[in-house]
């Protein structure tokens, strides 16, 4: 990947964006993401796309649902996170990162990366909001639905990941009319900076030591681990992603995700031997 301070020194008609936008489970800011959509294109307009929904490991709020429609049935044989992380990267390649509200999508997608343990890119930033307040006036706000509905273009599947993306770019690209070709990308507005230092995922990496304390925040930050498990009907290793500790007449269990089986089980802490993070 080209080092973000040469992608700034590049002529804007010399540099490919990549639009993102993300879909998640919940509303709070540790949700899954759910759905990735990207559109990568040049000044001239859309080059390729990629989309794909996400297996969270954990199920969907009724309230994240009725404003993307996306429910626990339609992700459940989808790819889990890493893989489709891995993929988006790769698409993304040294591109411009584009997003609608770019703080959010890339928090998300960082937070998906903590918890794989992988490293957040140094992609450029560039955020359509801040772009489109200074770049476009006379809107009566700067949703993504409001612009395009003023840039005369109907936004229709508006919050689902690749539709939202497809808008992003023509935000960017209203935005970017008059600019001058050889205008550098570091001239940009909207420009925040590289992507590890934009995003500030809130999940923190945890090099766990198989103490049971550290179940409960590997819990909260929804990481995969490994258990060591004792069950006849379940003998040996078996990857999970923890939701939470409860208690119950006396015993302790961890309810978590079972990536073997694809649902959520619960396991008894005294027969957890030990585990250690994927």
């Amino acid at each position: 990947m080209a080092a973000t301070h040469d992608a700034l020194n590049n002529p804007i008609s010399r540099i490919t964006f990549c639009a993102v936008d993300v879909e998640t489970s919940a509303l709070h800011m540790s949700s899954r993401v759910v759905e990735v959509g990207a559109v990568k294109f040049g000044t001239t307009g859309r080059q390729t796309e990629f989309q794909s929904l996400v297996n969270p490991c954990e199920s969907i709020s009724s309230r994240a649902t009725e404003i993307h429609g996306i429910t626990d049935e339609m992700v459940k044989n989808s790819p889990r996170s890493p893989e489709v992380l891995s993929r988006l990267l790769g698409f993304m390649g040294d591109s411009v990162f584009v997003a609608h509200n770019a703080m959010f999508d890339t928090r998300m997608i960082g937070n998906e990366l903590a918890r794989m343990g992988a490293d957040l890119p140094d992609n450029p930033v560039l955020c359509t909001i801040s772009m489109a307040r200074r770049r476009i006036k006379g809107p009566p706000n700067y949703r993504l639905q409001s612009l395009m509905s003023f840039l005369g273009t109907e936004l229709i599947d508006a919050h689902n990941a690749l539709p939202d993306a497809r808008a992003a770019m023509q935000v960017f690209l209203a935005g970017a009319a008059g600019i001058p070709p050889e205008t550098p990308v570091s001239e940009l507005p909207g420009l925040l900076g590289p992507f590890h230092s934009v995003a500030r995922p809130s999940i923190l990496p945890i090099d766990t030591t198989g103490d049971m304390e550290e179940l409960r925040a590997i819990a909260g930050g929804r990481l995969t681990i490994e258990l060591d498990y004792e069950s006849s009907a379940e003998p040996g290793p078996v990857v999970v992603t923890p939701h939470r500790l409860f208690s119950r007449d006396g015993r302790h269990y961890l309810r978590a995700y079972c990536h073997r089986d694809g649902i959520v089980k619960t396991y008894r802490l005294d027969r957890i031997n030990g585990f250690r993070r994927i």
